[in-house]
């Protein structure tokens, strides 16, 4: 069960940063992973400046999030790269994620990695005379560890158990051969119990590919500590108001919404709830047995 991705904070003990120099004490290379964005690094004017994470062993990584100053300068991070390896000595022999073309002063864009793995996470202005300056740094992904959690749902249909949205496998051949499926009923919903509370950043979910992808519309993510309603009548994070494509995959914010319960909620209405892959995003304690 691969579904809750670290991030990547360097108070936790869980990585380390660094950079190619420092302009003075007050912009050191941990700023970007203190959770204030008004709080950035910033390098002396050098060739080719770079920031360095070191998630202490490798890791999948999905997604980075780079928030760029909002005082100035904001221009100054265009042409920098994202790059994610496995060497710490060369930065440019680890393969690149993305490039930035350009952040708002201020903003923060996500980029996605695809599942990139390495122990170093880089971001690096080539070039000479430049600097490089980031306010917060966020790392998602995993190690392929399992999370401690247990999944149920409100009735299983066939042998299509609340298991399959957290095996791993989001498409697959069949009639939705790896995915989770309700009887017709009225509320039919799925539920993950965390077994702690955490502070959930996002859920993804991944609708089935086979066939009636129109049956995840309308359903409601849950969050939070009471199993009144079964879950369900806790504070809501998103809805699927707009149509999920079969086989396709939806990210929704939840803002760090604490709770130990993640539901999956289909409101209202006598219908089959259908899950094919579900991942939730967050942090607290370390996620990762």
């Amino acid at each position: 069960m691969n579904i809750l991705l670290i991030k990547c904070m360097n108070a936790a003990g869980w990585g380390s940063a660094s950079q190619s120099s420092t302009h003075s004490d007050s912009w050191s290379a941990p700023n970007a992973l203190d959770l204030r964005p008004s709080t950035c690094t910033h390098t002396l004017v050098q060739s080719t400046p770079w920031w360095k994470l070191d998630l202490l062993k490798v890791y999948s990584v999905n997604r980075v999030a780079v928030t760029n100053r909002p005082d100035c300068c904001g221009e100054r991070i265009n042409g920098a790269e994202i790059r994610i390896g496995n060497v710490s000595s060369d930065v440019f022999s680890n393969p690149v994620c993305s490039n930035i073309s350009g952040i708002p002063a201020g903003g923060s864009v996500s980029y996605s990695c695809g599942g990139m793995e390495g122990r170093y996470v880089n971001v690096v202005i080539p070039g000479d005379s430049k600097n490089l300056t980031l306010c917060e740094v966020e790392v998602y992904g995993t190690d392929g560890a399992e999370l401690n959690g247990d999944s149920d749902q409100s009735s299983i249909f066939q042998y299509w158990n609340a298991e399959r949205a957290v095996d791993g496998i989001k498409i697959a051949p069949g009639a939705a051969s790896f995915c989770t499926h309700t009887k017709k009923e009225k509320n039919p919903w799925w539920r993950l119990d965390l077994l702690d509370i955490y502070y959930v950043s996002a859920v993804t979910i991944t609708n089935r590919v086979d066939y009636i992808p129109e049956r995840i519309n309308g359903a409601e993510i849950h969050i939070g500590n009471s199993l009144k309603n079964d879950g369900n009548s806790n504070p809501r994070c998103a809805v699927v108001s707009s149509p999920v494509p079969a086989g396709g995959t939806v990210s929704f914010l939840c803002g760090g919404m604490g709770g130990r319960y993640m539901n999956m909620f289909l409101p209202k209405i006598q219908t089959f709830l259908t899950l094919c892959e579900v991942e939730v995003y967050g942090t607290g304690q370390l996620f990762l047995t």
